[in-house]
Order: C-alpha cells, then structure tokens, then sequence
C-alpha cells in the first residue's frame, strides 16, 4: 500500500469517526445542530434517546474503533522521513506539511483528530457515571449503579440490561463491570498507539528525506 493511499484510508475513517462524535456530543447536550455526511449507512437514534445513552453510544464509538485511527497514523509515520509534520498523515489542499503554515495546520489535525476524541471519551464517561442507572425491563426491579451485577446474572452477557437516566426502564442495552472494563482496556490501547505514533514522528526527522516529504 502507497503513502497515498494510506493518507486516504485514514483522513477517511478519521473525519468519519469525528463527525459521529460530534453529532454524539450534541445528542448529550439536547441540541439538534450536527454534522451530516451522506454516507449508505447511518446512526439514527430513537427519538427519545437521553443524553446518557447518546454518551454510551459515543464512548463505545471510541473505545471499539478510535484506536485504528493512531495506528494507521503510525504505519504512515514508519514509512515517512524529513520532518515530524510530514510523518502525521494529515494534508489539507497543497500545504506543505513541512512548512510554517503545515506545521500549524497539522497540529490541529492533530488536536482534533487525535487528542480531542480522548477528551470526548472522558466527557461521555462523567455523563454515564454521574447520570446514568442500570435497569432492567420491569418496573418493578430496582435500578443499579454502572457498575452493579445481581447475584445471579443471566448470563456472561445479559441483555436485559439497560442504561437510562432513572427516569423509565427504556434504553440501550449495557453490560456492567464487563463493558466498562473492556472500554478502558480499548481506550488503553488506542493511548499506546498514539505514544508509537510520537515516537515514529520524532525518529521521521533523523530518517533521510524521500520524494515523499512534499507530497
């Protein structure tokens, strides 16, 4: 696979996954202002959706896919040389990323492509620990903390469970204990690349330039 390619494949994914969590952030804050991409497949929620499963969707967005976005980023900054700006994959129109204007432009790529999702996880994860319950289809089963399985769970995976605001028994199905642990586990990961990709982007600048440096 090109330099090229891979620069295509992940300004895709990456503006793709900024725009759900956008729209996701709206969601929790009860706005109807989002980003709109027209693609053949959508995420389309209930209409009365609560913020905090607007937050469950949005933190399992990050925790399951984000991580391929520092990880494709580093698999380009390995095969890049000349400068750290050229070796994030980020281009914007013929900008040389190794110019002032390139360098300034690829640290907001960055900000907003890779540091800012971290920061909307923790945002979606302060909703769902200060906001949400953990309840189950019948009114008549007490509501529980995110984190609070019964003595006797249906299951390694029980779908009865659901995340809402405590205000009905309505919302999207949640595991507690297991899928927090695996959103902190995925978020871990996704943090680990992103240390790579620093690194590869340091070592870019001692490597010999190619043609690739202006492209």
């Amino acid at each position: 696979m090109t330099q090229s390619t891979l620069r295509t494949i992940w300004i895709t994914a990456a503006l793709l996954i900024f725009v759900f969590i956008f729209n996701v952030h709206s969601g929790t804050q009860k706005s109807d202002f989002a980003l709109v991409i027209k693609l053949p497949i959508e995420f389309k929620a209930s209409v009365k959706i609560a913020p905090v499963g607007y937050a469950l969707h949005g933190l399992r967005m990050i925790a399951l896919f984000f991580w391929t976005i520092p990880f494709l980023a580093w698999v380009h900054a390995k095969g890049e040389s000349g400068s750290a700006a050229s070796a994030f994959p980020f281009r914007l129109l013929d900008i040389v990323p190794a110019s002032r204007a390139g360098i300034v432009v690829q640290i907001l790529a960055f900000l907003l492509l890779i540091v800012a999702p971290f920061g909307s996880a923790f945002h979606f994860w302060q909703i769902i620990e200060h906001n949400a319950k953990v309840c189950r289809p019948d009114p008549t089963t007490p509501c529980l903390g995110i984190w609070a399985r019964p003595d006797t769970p249906g299951g390694l995976w029980d779908h009865s469970y659901r995340l809402t605001d405590g205000t009905s028994n309505n919302g999207p199905s949640y595991e507690p204990v297991i899928e927090p642990i695996l959103a902190l586990a995925l978020l871990a990961v996704a943090l680990g690349f992103v240390v790579l990709l620093l690194t590869e982007m340091y070592r870019a600048q001692r490597r010999p330039v190619t043609a690739t440096e202006t492209s």
